[in-house]
C-alpha cells in the first residue's frame, strides 16, 4: 500500500523503518473501516497514535520539561497542521498556567521551496492552510497562548524582531529541514535563546533535509549535538 509522501525515499536514514510501513498502512486502512468517532480519537488517542509518533512528543516533553524555569517563549519554524505547536501549547497549560510563556509559530503557508540540491524534499509538500489552523487554535482558546506569524523567515524575521525586540525564548524548534530557511533562522533565533535553553532539530543527519545539517555545521560547528535516545524525529538537540 502506498501513499504520497512529502519527501523522496534514500538509501540511509529513510530506510530505518521502510519495513514497517506496509504494516501501519493496513493498521491505518483496518482503524478506518471500524467506525471510530471523532471524539474517539481525540479523547483516546494513545489507541490510535504509533510508537513513533508518541515518541516524538516525549521527546518535545522531556526538552520542555529540561526548560522549565527558564525564562523565555517557545518558538517553531515550520508549523504545518500545528501538531507540535499545539503540544507546546497545552504543555504550558498545564505546567505554566500562570506565567506569560507564550507559543510563537513562524511559516509562511506556501509549503517547500527546497534547492535543486535539496532532491529529497518534494516541492510544494506540506502545505496547510492558515485560516483552518487559526480556526483550530480559537477553537480550543488558545488564541491567547498561541501567535502564528505568516512571514517568510528567510526575509522577513529581522524586521519581525525589530518590532519585537523582547521576544526571547526557552525552546527554539526548527521543523522546516531546508538550508536556506535554517541558515536564516540560526543566527536570529540562536541570539535570542536563553542560556540552557534547547534548540531542537528535526532533521538533523537525516538524508531527506542534507541543507539542515550542513547550516547547523556552519553556524554552531562548536556546539555539542545530542539527540534523543528514544525518538526517531526530532532527531537532534542543542543546548545553550
Amino acid at each position: 500500500m502506498k501513499k504520497k509522501s512529502d519527501y523522496i525515499p534514500g538509501e540511509f536514514e529513510t530506510q530505518k523503518f521502510a519495513d514497517k510501513k506496509n504494516s501501519y498502512y493496513k493498521g491505518v486502512e483496518i482503524i478506518k473501516s471500524l467506525n471510530y468517532k471523532i471524539e474517539d480519537f481525540i479523547e483516546y488517542f494513545p489507541c490510535f497514535s504509533g510508537h513513533l509518533t508518541i515518541a516524538r512528543y516525549l521527546s518535545f516533553y522531556e526538552s520542555y520539561r529540561d526548560t522549565l524555569g527558564l525564562a523565555g517563549h517557545i518558538a517553531e519554524v515550520g508549523t504545518y497542521k500545528g501538531a507540535s505547536l499545539l503540544f507546546f501549547a497545552k504543555m504550558v497549560q498545564i505546567f505554566e498556567p500562570n506565567t506569560l510563556t507564550q507559543v510563537h509559530g513562524f511559516d509562511w503557508f506556501k509549503g517547500n521551496e527546497p534547492d535543486k540540491w535539496e532532491s529529497k524534499i518534494v516541492k510544494h509538500g506540506d502545505i496547510e492552510s492558515y485560516d483552518r489552523l487559526m480556526k483550530l487554535i480559537k477553537a480550543q482558546l488558545l488564541q491567547n497562548t498561541v501567535f502564528v506569524h505568516k512571514l517568510d523567515v528567510t526575509k522577513q524575521l529581522t524586521k519581525f524582531f525589530k518590532k519585537y525586540p523582547h521576544l526571547q525564548f526557552k525552546i527554539v524548534f526548527l521543523d522546516a529541514g531546508m538550508y536556506k530557511v535554517v541558515k536564516s533562522c540560526l543566527p536570529v533565533f540562536w541570539e535570542r535563546l536563553t542560556k540552557g535553553g534547547y534548540l531542537i532539530l528535526d532533521q538533523f543527519n537525516h538524508e531527506v533535509a542534507p541543507g539542515e545539517t550542513k547550516a547547523v555545521k556552519e553556524f554552531l560547528k562548536d556546539k555539542e549535538v545530542r539527540t534523543f535516545p528514544f525518538g526517531w524525529m526530532p532527531t537532534a538537540y542543542i543546548i545553550k
